[in-house]
């Protein structure tokens, strides 16, 4: 049974009033209350004290901060004003960035702009040991929270990599890509996939009857609707479509990564990941060309229109609907479910979510400690990580924070109210799936790799598109594909023989 609580836009406007009220009492402190302003008024008019004798006004510092991804922009604010409402002296001067503009945010820091706090999410950065010197290390000034992360924030990633750091923090459990759906449309399809879909075969056959429905449904343009996105792919489907199968789940990953398996290998995790598209695609669950299609113009803009019927996402546009209005989701018509029923073989359902973030999340970019402005940028940043700060961060994103908290987060977010709450909870919907958190092989690997190389995907600079563009095309096998990450595995990775050898 889900809780009532305060709605996410209700918490967010009760933020902004709480930030207007402290910020008015800020101005009544300074100017006097109405008593005095009364006393003031009734005595007769003194002789202005000569303009020498008036104390300077307080500089203001102004801070560029960027939001964590460009929907959250505005609850963001909101954050940020109730900060400012408690620092007058501080201004934060908010931006975002998507994917379609962190060239232009990188060129205009070449230029010379030193934004106080960033984060690497739009700007598909990772720290590692070939450009963990354009992060400050965290360590190096007073940061009083460290204790209230219930994971070794401080630490993992210096252990690791063997450098001083961390370099980024994060506070929230890993992203969790769920299937996503309208539930109005999945309803008028006459399917029902939290009763129905209990395995892998399940799944397919839901897949393809969803396909059928919408293909004769005149206003309904895709069942699944899929689109590409190359970190998607590149970090998140790659890792998770494989934790359906006995012979993919994580710690089989984790070998290809550090040399001990390869990616090619005829028991590879990763075939499930290819054969799934090249599934998907021949037999017409998605929508063709997958590799041309954007990944907002196309799927997610079908999706909040409510021309399609789902999608396999992170939690993003379960906001993003919202924002807009989308009838279905503004009346609760948003569902969704785990995303990889077991295959034959595999038990228990496994929901994949990405590890405890080491190496992503809001930074301070090196230089800042130069800068006039360096004391009030770690005064913003030790505030922003605070427990003050924490449980409207988790409600703005509604995420779970692996932070110590007091009292109880009833995180109102549709990913988590709708799915991730109920996954492995005695009295939830799905009580006996199990939770893959471990540090995937990508991170655990991310020492040893080579500078300036593709990676295994080479998603950064969209390779991994190309590979899926042939593959899809029927110019490569799925053989194929694996042999072109095993050659860029070799090309980019440097294991230790002792790494390899466990």
């Amino acid at each position: 049974m889900k809780k009532k609580g305060i709605s996410r836009r209700e918490f967010l406007r009760l933020s902004a009033i709480t930030a207007a009220g402290a910020t008015l009492a800020a101005c009544g402190a300074k100017t006097g209350g109405g008593e005095e302003q009364a006393a003031a008024t009734a005595a007769p008019a003194a002789t202005p004290a000569p303009a020498a004798t008036k104390a300077p006004a307080a500089a203001v510092v102004t801070l560029d901060v960027m939001a964590p991804v460009s929907e959250y922009e505005a609850p963001y604010r909101e954050i940020w004003n109730v900060f400012e409402a408690e620092n007058p002296g501080i201004k934060i001067n908010l931006f975002s960035v998507n994917e379609d503009t962190a060239a232009a945010h990188e060129a205009k820091v070449a230029g010379g702009w030193l934004p106080a706090i960033e984060h690497t999410q739009e700007l598909q950065i990772h720290a590692g040991n070939d450009n963990y010197q354009l992060f400050t290390d965290l360590s190096s000034f007073d940061f009083p929270w460290w204790d209230n992360f219930t994971f070794p924030a401080k630490t993992a990633w210096a252990d690791l990599y063997g450098l001083p750091g961390p370099r980024t923090l994060d506070i929230y459990q890993g992203f969790v890509f769920t299937w996503q759906w309208n539930d109005e449309l999945m309803q008028k399809s006459g399917l029902d996939p939290i009763k129905d879909v209990k395995t892998w075969d399940d799944m397919t056959k839901w897949l393809a009857e969803g396909a059928e429905w919408a293909a004769k449904t005149d206003g309904v343009e895709w069942f699944w609707n899929q689109a590409w996105h190359n970190w998607v792919f590149g970090v998140n489907y790659a890792d998770m479509i494989p934790l359906a199968f006995p012979d993919g789940q994580r710690d089989r990953q984790v070998d290809c990564w550090l040399g001990r398996a390869k990616f090619n290998d005829a028991d590879s995790p990763y075939r499930h990941f290819y054969e799934f598209f090249m599934e998907a695609n021949e037999k017409g669950w998605i929508p063709p060309n997958l590799w041309t299609r954007q990944w907002e113009g196309d799927m997610e803009a079908s999706y909040i229109a409510g021309k399609s019927v789902m999608m396999l996402h992170g939690p993003w546009v379960w906001d993003k609907a919202l924002a807009a209005g989308s009838d279905f989701a503004v009346n609760g018509h948003q569902k969704g479910m785990p995303n990889t029923p077991p295959a034959e073989g595999q038990s228990p359902w496994i929901q994949g979510a990405l590890p405890p973030a080491i190496d992503s999340g809001f930074f301070i970019r090196a230089g800042n400690d130069k800068l006039d402005t360096w004391e009030a940028t770690k005064t913003a940043w030790n505030w922003l990580h605070s427990p003050k700060a924490i449980p409207m961060r988790a409600q703005a994103e509604g995420r779970f924070p692996l932070y110590k908290v007091e009292g109880e987060l009833d995180i109102q977010g549709p990913q988590y109210q709708e799915v991730l709450k109920e996954i492995g909870t005695p009295d939830g919907i799905w009580p006996d799936i199990k939770w893959e958190q471990a540090q995937t092989g990508q991170v655990l690997a991310g020492p040893y790799r080579k500078k300036g190389s593709k990676g295994v995907w080479d998603w950064e600079s969209n390779g991994n598109n190309e590979v899926f563009a042939n593959l899809l095309q029927g110019k490569i096998t799925v053989q194929d594909a694996l042999d072109i990450a095993q050659k860029n595995w070799e090309e980019s990775y440097d294991i230790p023989d002792n790494v390899k050898n466990g």
